[in-house]
């Protein structure tokens, strides 16, 4: 498996850090290949400019942009990492998609409509919440999570295996039942 791990959360100690320390470590040993974009770490620029429309328009991605793409295009599996803030994904993760998921590379048109670009690639979502699962069940959160990062990100750039994990009021919970969370990151990792 090559797989390629985007994570986006700004505090180096989260919890998030420790999931991506656990799927590294899990992969590792599945003798897999791994690359990993913190975004954070990286101070990933995610404004989509004028500049970068006019390169795509040139059929050409700005460095930073043909980068990150060369390594979607290697992978066979992408594992996204991310907190969620307001029932969305952080805004340097909706400003990577923008810029790297882009017409041409994820997705273009054609007679039949859209047509996505990314088809046998495999989609692995993991995500943090401070709140527990009632409010999300009261809320539907995750419909709208689902909606953007599934119908609107994944699905729509022709990546249609994908599961979902949501890990709750992580904030507040016990040292044991992150430990069990992690358990189950590795559950997630060996079923790929």
């Amino acid at each position: 498996m090559k797989a390629l791990v985007v994570m986006a959360h700004p505090n180096p100690k989260s919890f998030n850090k420790g999931i991506l320390d656990t799927i590294t470590g899990e992969l590792q040993k599945k003798n897999s290949e791994v690359r990993v974009k913190d975004l954070y770490a990286m101070n990933f620029n995610p404004v989509l400019s004028g500049s970068d429309f006019e390169q795509f328009q040139a059929g050409k991605a700005p460095q930073d942009i043909a980068a990150e793409q060369a390594d979607i295009t290697w992978a066979d599996t992408l594992i996204f990492i991310y907190q969620i803030w307001r029932w969305g994904q952080p805004a340097i993760l909706k400003g990577w998609i923008d810029r790297v998921f882009s017409y041409g590379f994820a997705y273009q048109q054609n007679e039949a409509g859209i047509e996505g670009l990314l088809k046998n690639k495999k989609a692995l979502v993991i995500t943090t919440s401070g709140s527990d699962e009632v409010i999300w069940e009261q809320t539907k959160a995750a419909d709208a999570i689902k909606r953007v990062m599934f119908a609107g990100t994944l699905n729509f750039s022709g990546i249609t295996d994908a599961t979902y994990r949501n890990f709750y009021a992580v904030p507040t919970v016990s040292d044991s039942d992150r430990q069990a969370m992690l358990e189950e990151v590795k559950k997630l990792i060996s079923a790929l």
